[in-house]
């Protein structure tokens, strides 16, 4: 009987860590998508409205252009760092959750 309680209670184990598994998995791509989402639909933007930007001036370069070239790579980074703070989170709230055998 000890045996089969065992391998109950080592079979319950792994499906709480592929629960966690598949939760921090999640987190994860959900966190990834959102990031590469923000930064195509800011390039879009940008693209569509270079033309009207254009109109305004910023530092002796035309605002589209000057935000085709530099703002979205700022903004990219921006995001990039956003992405890792949140990623640490995530990781740091699986590993609390775990279980020290």
């Amino acid at each position: 009987m000890t045996t089969h309680n065992t391998d109950q209670d080592a079979q319950h184990d792994l499906e709480i860590e592929n629960a966690a598994r598949d939760r921090h998995q999640l987190r994860t791509l959900a966190v990834a998508i959102t990031s590469i989402s923000v930064v195509l639909f800011a390039v879009v933007v940008a693209i569509l409205y270079a033309v009207p930007l254009n109109r305004i001036w910023f530092l002796n370069f035309p605002l589209g252009f000057y935000l085709l070239a530099q703002g979205l790579v700022l903004f990219a980074v921006f995001v990039t760092f956003w992405y890792v703070r949140v990623q640490e989170r995530i990781d740091l709230t699986r590993s609390m959750n775990e279980e020290i055998t």
